[in-house]
């Protein structure tokens, strides 16, 4: 078989066997050496191709549409120093636990270590963050190696979700010609789709019981962290708090915030009121069992650090990771969350001491109270809660970092409402997080409202790109750079604004006009419900630039913390 003819079939077999497999979207950066992956790819119904000139913010949109769309997403680049960019997606996703697979064309082996344009060593490129690396050698066009594409693909689709989901890397090299000399013919048949099952990792009966009676009648709480639980999971949660009476704390991340469920037991309002280190010291947990990813509330994180001799934590993760971030777990479960809490359930438990569980709900009720006079509270409180009023059911939401993801930790308490929240918090950078929230929308064709800071959006301005074929609502707040370090001895330096604020003095309006846009720019409440409104009823995708002072924003965060810790 000719070069160009052994490339076409060889990537026809890994773009059947990615499909097959549960992958159905790939994200292309145009380039030379990938063509015969990409020829492979539209010759294929069942694969959706999204082309994303940056390879930036093509990995971060491939993210998004895996986060939206509950199945790992390709992304594709061509040779050289193009994957590379990919690293910050690729950290988020391994960080993250997101699966993600990684398709690489590359040069053929004579043309390493020679000098060769273009050619760099990308077996090795993306180090320790990926689960794992497939090498296919293209290149020797032998039949026996070409029929093993398809084991090798679902090879690598299993291993970027289990047992550690994660990035996966497949990195093929292709000789010239690149284009197939015989023709685009089609694919051949395929074999059968490879199978594959996962076990139930459930608690052993011993381990179980033991755990009941550890939580059965003493005063504890369970924390659902950043981590998107399913429904079925939030209402067991729900069912195991009610049968405790202890408190729900729910992260903003974790989903429970945001649904027509029981919330007799669920706290939201922790960031705010476990600043009082009155009521820290009088609630001490005898237990702690958290869920799911760390919390993004550091003042949570900082409570029960402080705990920990007493609350001998206790960590569930299903997932091969080491959830300890403190390293003060005194038991760690590796087992799935639904059969876990559902047996839990099924066990005779004692309830906690009834004042135990209203202390909390006296200290969020006392929250609300504060929140019910938005006069002295943040703009960004107002807007947010403004946001979630008028956001349709079922929305999708990305929260940036940094200071963004915190506002909604703080101010975003229980809804009715149906909603996602989503964030990048596996390394919680502020990169990609444009094109995040666009492959969230490309995922499943609904709307996705973004919140971003002005840095987020300055660090992935090449993703608004693909702003033309989806539809978003961007909600920029303005504070002029990274106002997060004004929270922090940085902001008591003389250099602060020039080497920790950093304003980039970006011109909002003349972003969203070069790529055609619609701009709407509010200071107001009022203006901004206006402007969403307009914004959702739009056909096409917009920006709303909250402007936002930021000495004004401090002020007014650091006096509801010093507020609630001096009430009574």
């Amino acid at each position: 078989m000719r070069p160009g003819d052994t490339n076409l079939r060889w990537s026809q077999q890994v773009v059947r066997a990615l499909v097959d497999a549960g992958v159905h979207h790939l994200v292309i950066s145009p380039g030379s050496r990938s063509t015969p992956l990409v020829l492979a790819a539209l010759q294929c119904d069942a694969l959706q191709v999204h082309v994303i000139p940056d390879e930036r913010s093509a990995a971060f949109f491939a993210l998004g549409l895996g986060k939206a769309g509950a199945a790992p997403a390709a992304v594709l680049a061509t040779s050289g120093s193009a994957p590379a960019h990919w690293y910050p997606a690729v950290i988020e996703a391994a960080s993250a636990h997101w699966p993600l697979l990684l398709l690489s064309a590359d040069r053929p082996p004579e043309q390493h270590a020679c000098g060769a344009n273009q050619t760099v060593d990308q077996a090795r490129l993306f180090g320790t963050f990926i689960r794992g690396f497939f090498g296919m050698d293209v290149h020797a066009g032998e039949q026996v190696l070409m029929d093993s594409a398809p084991s090798i693909t679902a090879q690598a689709v299993d291993l970027s979700r289990w047992p550690l989901p994660g990035p996966v890397h497949i990195n093929l090299s292709f000789r010239e010609p690149l284009l197939p000399e015989s023709g685009l013919t089609a694919a051949p048949p395929g074999s059968t789709a490879i199978q594959i099952g996962y076990p139930q990792r459930t608690p052993a009966a011993a381990q179980l019981q033991q755990l009941a009676e550890r939580l059965s009648g003493r005063p504890g709480m369970i924390i659902a962290g950043a981590t998107p639980f399913s429904a079925d999971e939030a209402q067991a949660l729900c069912t195991l708090a009610q049968r405790l009476d202890c408190p729900l704390l729910a992260d903003p991340l974790s989903g429970l915030r945001f649904a027509a469920r029981d919330a007799t037991q669920l706290i939201c309002c922790y960031d705010t009121f476990l600043r009082d280190p009155v009521f820290c010291a009088a609630q001490v947990p005898e237990w702690v069992l958290q869920l799911g990813a760390a919390p993004v509330s550091k003042t949570l994180q900082s409570y029960l650090d402080a705990h920990a001799q007493t609350s001998l934590p206790i960590r569930v993760s299903p997932v091969g990771d080491w959830p300890d971030p403190a390293r003060n777990s005194r038991q760690i479960l590796h087992v799935d969350i639904l059969p876990l809490l559902q047996s839990l359930c099924d066990i005779p438990l004692q309830a906690a001491p009834p004042e135990w569980s209203d202390a909390f709900r006296q200290a969020e009720q006392r929250v609300g109270r504060l929140f019910r006079e938005p006069s002295s509270l943040p703009l960004e409180a107002g807007i947010l809660a403004q946001l979630i009023r008028q956001a349709p059911a079922g929305s999708q939401v990305f929260a940036g970092n940094s200071m963004v993801i915190r506002d909604c930790d703080s101010f975003l308490n229980h809804h009715r409402k149906a909603l996602t929240l989503h964030a990048n918090r596996g390394a919680s950078g502020i990169d990609g997080n444009v094109s995040t929230v666009l492959g969230m929308a490309a995922a499943n064709e609904q709307l996705a409202i973004g919140v971003l800071g002005d840095l987020a959006l300055y660090h992935d301005m090449n993703g608004l790109l693909a702003a033309r074929s989806v539809k978003v609502v961007l909600v920029v707040f303005n504070n002029g750079g990274g106002a997060i370090f004004s929270y922090l001895p940085q902001s008591e330096l003389a250099s602060f604004e020039d080497y920790w604020l950093a304003d980039t003095g970006l011109d909002m309006a003349a972003v969203t006009t070069l790529y055609h846009l619609s701009f709407h720019q509010v200071a107001t409440v009022a203006d901004f419900e206006q402007a969403f409104s307009t914004a959702l009823a739009a056909p096409d995708s917009s920006l709303i630039e909250i402007v936002i002072d930021r000495k004004d924003s401090v002020s007014r965060h650091r006096a509801l913390w010093s507020h609630f810790s001096e009430q009574p």
